[in-house]
């Protein structure tokens, strides 16, 4: 049962993706997702090529284009996405607006922030999700939910042997993990709760675009990357609002060269 919900649930989605391939300036190319990781969350790549991890800078996105006359890319881009997947598991209530800011104006005790400290708190987050939190940061009511959730479910690990994902019940057993530590089991638990819950959502959309020429061609963990046919424009919205939580979108006539846009 495990296995059959795991394919109809994953597998399959990831192979929908991939069939609808990256149109190029040299014609196609052919993402390939790898979803047998230890958490479920896709590797992809293929011929060399690290689809998950295009540079940013040096212009390599720029020859992914559009394969409709007049058409162009859209990205859409959670919103601090690790953080709003740890506020549902912890059940605290997620601001609407950015929630890097929301938690930097905890940090710096203000109720607005510098560009700086801004940046600052993007940084502070992400150090204390991965690396660890400081006794200092318990005073965050976040924070300090995300410390008991994490030694629940070390005692839950150790005491079962296993622990289960928040939306499939995949279990992720200890004799599979090794080097384990609580901080670390709980990354491996929001990487498989981030790739269901993705899921959850790119069914729907899938679905929808059964009945649209527009296409989803890449997945990138906290984004969704599409093109779109230039007379489909209105399926932006319909998208968005299928999306798990608040997200950003980009659009642009190829992959390098994107604006924000407010629908």
């Amino acid at each position: 049962k495990d296995i059959h919900e795991y394919n109809e649930n994953i597998v399959a989605t990831f192979r929908k993706i991939e069939e609808n391939g990256l149109y190029t300036k040299d014609g196609y190319e052919y993402t390939k997702y790898n979803v047998y990781t230890t958490t479920g969350r896709p590797a992809n790549s293929n011929k060399g090529t690290n689809y998950a991890a295009l540079n940013k800078e040096d212009g390599t996105r720029e020859k992914y284009i559009s394969r409709f006359s007049g058409g162009y890319l859209a990205e859409f881009d959670y919103d601090a996405y690790h953080l709003r997947l740890i506020a549902s598991l912890i059940d605290i209530e997620q601001p609407e607006g950015s929630f890097h800011r929301y938690l930097g104006k905890l940090y710096f005790d203000s109720d607005t922030l510098t560009k700086d400290q801004y940046d600052e708190s993007k940084k502070i987050s992400f150090q204390i999700l991965y690396g660890g939190i400081p006794k200092e940061f318990l005073r965050i009511e976040y924070f300090n939910k995300i410390s008991k959730y994490i030694s629940k479910l070390w005692d839950i690990y150790n005491s079962k042997g296993y622990i289960e994902t928040p939306v499939l019940k995949r279990r992720l057993y200890k004799r599979n993990l090794k080097n384990m530590n609580p901080q670390k089991l709980f990354n491996y638990l929001i990487q498989a709760y981030e790739t269901e819950m993705n899921c959850n959502a790119l069914k729907k959309i899938i679905k929808l675009l059964e009945n649209y020429s527009s296409k989803i061609v890449l997945y990138v963990y906290d984004a969704f990357i599409f093109d779109i046919d230039p007379s489909e424009k209105h399926i932006l919205k319909e998208i968005q609002a299928m999306m798990s939580f608040p997200s950003n979108l980009k659009i642009g006539r190829d992959y390098h060269n994107m604006r924000s846009l407010d629908l």
